[in-house]
């Protein structure tokens, strides 16, 4: 039979398959195999590592409290629906400042729900010299309120305040940090701090130490989870002084967590004072002064759930004008329902949960 003849049968080998060469799939599947149960492990640690959350929510509000006399609008009627807003239980914390008169405590703490506590002038303020009738003189204008029972209380005076001859109540006022000690869950505790710092551009020395001195405090904190809040009078656009960095630098900022992108923080429906929603301030333009702040314990952690500038607003009794009779050059004022903010500065509001590291 010639050459030419011979007929060629097709190959009958077949590739063996990438997944049945031993020398990748042994070395695949016990790397995926690692990797799934470091993951299992990994969850089931952490799952474990921690107790079962505690949420906490809180308000912290400038309450604009200074006599009409020293430049505030309509503080009586505002204080009264400040307390009816406290009334209705929506915070399981509620920080206050520039509550600075006896008779708006008392005002807010009979609205004080059933089951809360208020701190009482006396113990956030520095002992025998708070006035709190005629004038703030003396007086921290600080408060809290709380659904749980304070374990401790204390408040610790700045060691600086304004200047003299600036007239601007800061050096007559006795600001500080205030602090209450709650226990949400047995063997876990929380300190809470509250707090005012030196106000107006020209102050900053004054701030700059005043924030030093509340940090430490919170840094000093013992328990297992520590809060502040309060209005520290510093924008972070603000860069004749070391305040915001210095906050921002030892604790860790809500808003900033909630929020990441600063340019969201200083969008102006945030700014709690000079907002353009606000009655009082709009036209001073917006500035983000009020803060909330956290800092755990070893490997306790925080984590922020929700953070919010609410506008908070009621309506008012108030004396406005009204158009004068026909040929008559006289002013007519008649008592009219006015829709108003709470204060010249808006609340902060935020929802947080607590971790508590088992181990």
């Amino acid at each position: 039979m010639s050459d030419d003849n011979i007929l060629l049968l097709p190959d009958q080998r077949q590739e063996t398959r990438w997944w049945k060469k031993s020398k990748y799939c042994c070395p695949l599947l016990v790397t995926v195999g690692v990797i799934c149960f470091g993951i299992a492990v990994g969850v089931c640690i952490y799952k474990n590592a921690y107790h079962d959350p505690i949420d906490l929510k809180i308000m912290a509000l400038n309450t604009w409290g200074v006599p009409g006399a020293f430049g505030s609008h309509d503080k009586e009627k505002r204080m009264e629906q400040i307390g009816a807003k406290i009334a209705k239980k929506e915070y399981d914390i509620y920080l206050l400042e520039e509550l600075w008169m006896r008779p708006d405590h008392t005002t807010i703490q009979n609205l004080v729900p059933e089951g809360y506590h208020m701190t009482e002038v006396y113990q956030l303020a520095s002992k025998g010299i708070c006035d709190g009738r005629a004038t703030p003189t003396g007086c921290s204008g600080l408060a809290i309120i709380s659904k749980y029972n304070f374990t401790e209380t204390e408040f610790n005076v700045f060691s600086v305040h304004g200047d003299l001859w600036w007239f601007d109540g800061e050096f007559e006022a006795k600001k500080g940090v205030g602090r209450v000690r709650i226990e949400p869950r047995p063997n876990t505790t929380v300190d809470i701090f509250v707090t005012h710092t030196a106000a107006s551009d020209y102050n900053a020395y004054y701030r700059q130490i005043q924030t030093k001195e509340v940090i430490e405090h919170v840094k000093a904190s013992t328990a297992d989870f520590a809060i502040l809040g309060g209005d520290f009078n510093i924008d972070p656009r603000m860069t004749n002084e070391t305040t915001y960095k210095d906050l921002t630098t030892e604790l860790r900022s809500a808003m900033q967590e909630f929020f990441v992108y600063l340019e969201e923080l200083l969008a102006p429906k945030r700014a709690t004072y000079g907002n353009p929603e606000n009655t009082y301030s709009s036209s001073f333009g917006p500035q983000l002064y009020d803060y909330i702040f956290h800092r755990s314990k070893g490997w306790n952690s925080i984590v922020i759930n929700f953070f919010e500038v609410p506008f908070l607003k009621a309506l008012i009794k108030k004396a406005v004008p009204e158009p004068s009779p026909e040929g008559k050059n006289v002013t007519l004022l008649k008592e009219s329902p006015v829709l108003v903010s709470l204060s010249d500065h808006e609340a902060i509001t935020s929802h947080i949960y607590l971790f508590k590291y088992r181990w």
